[in-house]
């Protein structure tokens, strides 16, 4: 299995998940406490189907997204493996001595273990500049939804204002981290014709 299917089985998985955000699974299972934990679903989000809704579709673009991140990174490293010149990852007389025949791979896993996401999407962008440039501009808004998801407490900030409001916490449908992942298996496909024609 190549890279690329793992990348599309994981994103086809995470289509049964956002099924579950469904109102009507919600109702079904509402009363359950299969922990005994002493709270039911219902309990536990609050009686608001909302909640409940947007933590499962939060979690699949989360989950989602690390799959996309894992792709890139590979994408990235078979890039530099394939172009050692474009790696500038600097490194030691001992650990040249060290990976001599595993020298170009070491390199172009270092180089990308070092780089940031948008690092990683401008090094793609620069390589291959006849990527679509509107799904560029959308895997760097999912990114910066993420971040926000993850390091602002789900809190929209001035990079998503576009789409949320500042301040304000992101509530996700199902049908947008869909819609998110319709962009990240085009971006994916593309990158991929790219890098297998090398």
């Amino acid at each position: 299995m190549t890279d690329y299917d793992y990348l599309i089985k994981q994103l086809n998985l995470l289509i049964g998940f956002l099924d579950v955000s469904d109102e009507d699974v919600y109702m079904k299972i509402k009363h359950h406490d299969r922990f005994n934990l002493g709270l039911t679903i219902e309990q536990l989000y609050e009686t608001n189907y909302n909640n409940y809704s947007n933590h499962i579709c939060t979690s699949a673009l989360l989950l989602g997204f690390a799959h996309f991140e894992d792709f890139i990174t590979k994408c990235i490293i078979k890039i530099l493996t394939i172009s050692p010149e474009k790696n500038k990852h600097k490194i030691s007389y001992k650990e040249i001595n060290s990976e001599k025949e595993n020298l170009i791979n070491y390199l172009a896993c270092e180089r990308t273990r070092g780089m940031t996401f948008v690092d990683k999407i401008k090094l793609i962008e620069n390589e291959y500049s006849q990527l679509d440039k509107q799904l560029i501009i959308d895997v760097r808004l999912v990114n910066d939804i993420r971040n926000c998801l993850m390091h602002n407490n789900g809190i929209a900030d001035e990079r998503i204002s576009s789409i949320f409001i500042k301040g304000e916490k992101i509530i996700l449908s199902s049908g947008d981290v869909n819609n998110y992942g319709l962009k990240a298996r085009n971006f994916a496909t593309q990158l991929w014709a790219k890098i297998s024609n090398y």
